[in-house]
C-alpha cells in the first residue's frame, strides 16, 4: 500500500470512527466519520490523517496554510536526514576554536566530502566569544568551496547552537562553480590590466 503524502486528503475516509483534533491542536474526542466530515465542511477545513495505527486513527482538522507549513517542515526534515546508504559524519566544536584547530577540522571535512559523505557541523557559541557562527560556517565552506555545498543551510537549533550539513557538489554544480570562478578571475584580471594601463 503506497504511503499517502501528508495533506493529500479527499473525502474518502476508510475508518468509521475517528479521533479528531481541531486546528488549534485540541482534542475533540472520538466521533463518527460523517460527523467529522460535517465539521470539516462547516469550518471549511481539511481532515488530515496524523496517526493511522492509533485506535481509533487520529485525524486533524487543518487549514490549507497549516497543511502547507507542515509539508514544508516535513520536507526540510527529510532533506536533513541522510538517505539510506549515505554515511553522515559529525563534527562539533566551539566558536572560540583556534585557527589551527579549525584548519585541522576543515581538512578532516574535506576528506569526508571527497568520499561523498554528508558532514554535519555543529558549532556551540563559546561563553566569552562573540564570533558570528554563521561567518564561521561560511569560512569553512569557503575553504571547501571546490568540493562542498550546503545540504541544509546553517540554522540555530537551540540557544547558542548552530548546525549545518555539507555535502559533495554534483558534477553540474562543480562545473557551474568553476565557470563562475573563471569569470570572477577574468574580471579581476581585466581590472588589473586596466589599472596597469592607467598607471602607464
Amino acid at each position: 500500500k503506497r504511503k499517502v503524502a501528508f495533506g493529500s486528503v479527499g473525502r474518502r475516509i476508510p475508518y468509521r470512527i475517528l479521533h479528531v483534533i481541531n486546528q488549534d491542536g485540541e482534542s475533540l474526542g472520538n466521533m463518527h466519520r460523517a460527523e467529522a466530515l460535517k465539521l470539516m465542511d462547516q469550518h471549511d477545513l481539511k481532515l488530515v490523517l496524523l496517526r493511522e495505527n492509533a485506535e481509533p486513527p487520529v485525524y486533524r482538522l487543518m487549514t490549507g496554510q497549516q497543511i502547507h507549513e507542515e509539508q514544508l517542515k516535513r520536507a526540510e526534515k527529510e532533506k536533513a536526514s541522510p538517505k539510506p546508504g549515505t554515511v553522515q559524519k559529525e563534527l562539533t566544536f566551539s566558536s572560540a576554536i583556534a585557527k589551527n584547530d579549525l584548519e585541522t577540522k576543515t581538512k578532516q571535512m574535506a576528506q569526508w566530502i571527497e568520499k561523498k559523505y554528508h558532514v554535519k557541523v555543529t558549532i556551540r557559541q563559546a561563553k566569552d566569544s562573540n564570533t558570528d557562527m554563521f561567518m564561521l560556517f561560511d569560512q569553512i565552506l569557503e575553504t571547501l568551496s571546490e568540493k562542498a555545498t550546503y545540504l541544509s543551510k546553517p540554522k540555530v537549533t537551540r540557544e547558542g547552537v548552530s548546525v549545518c550539513i555539507l555535502r559533495h557538489m554534483s558534477e553540474k554544480e562543480l562545473k557551474a562553480y568553476q565557470k563562475m570562478e573563471k569569470q570572477k578571475n577574468n574580471t579581476v584580471k581585466k581590472d588589473e590590466n586596466e589599472d596597469l594601463k592607467l598607471n602607464e
